[in-house]
């Protein structure tokens, strides 16, 4: 009797469970990021990992090392700003800086990257910030939200500009004074 009622009731698991299963599916995954913050301010979610579209520019842009294309902006949002714990912020950029020219940082990745170019960063003020150095201007906070502007610039390095990706790869550290 014990042995009926176990087939039994397997039998019913074995013809209950092929309905179950076809309801689920596969999941995924779901990463969270984030830090709690000792400082003036927190960094608004949307400037950590952004992107700066640089668009295209032409070879022939560039008339001899030093030479500039037009500036693009971007900028660092702060948010929940505390003034009474800091009055004043600058950013630091650090990155692989280029080998013909430390000014800027280097362009391009890979075998098909761009030669003779490299990305060249200025704070609102218009002062170039150097890769890997502490940044020269300070930038006045207000309570709450703040918005530091740059601009970012292709820079020839050397000559000729030849043709290829350009992108870098740029990490930024906010100090507070």
């Amino acid at each position: 009797m014990f042995r009926l009622i176990t087939v039994i009731i397997f039998i019913q698991l074995l013809f209950i469970q092929p309905g179950i299963s076809s309801d689920l599916s596969i999941g995924g995954k779901v990463h969270f990021y984030g830090a709690v913050v000792n400082s003036s301010c927190a960094i608004d979610t949307q400037s950590f990992d952004q992107s700066v579209m640089m668009g295209q520019v032409r070879t022939g842009t560039f008339s001899g090392p030093g030479s500039w294309a037009e500036p693009v902006t971007f900028s660092i949002k702060l948010e929940n700003c505390a003034t009474s714990t800091s009055e004043s912020a600058s950013v630091a950029f650090n990155g692989l800086a280029d080998l013909k020219d430390p000014q800027v940082f280097q362009a391009g990745f890979g075998s098909g990257a761009a030669k003779g170019v490299g990305i060249g960063i200025f704070d609102m003020r218009g002062n170039q910030v150097i890769p890997d150095t502490q940044p020269l201007t300070k930038m006045p906070l207000i309570a709450g939200e703040n918005a530091l502007l740059f601009t970012a610039r292709y820079r020839s390095v050397s000559m000729p500009v030849t043709a290829g990706d350009a992108s870098a790869a740029v990490t930024f550290s906010v100090i507070y004074q």
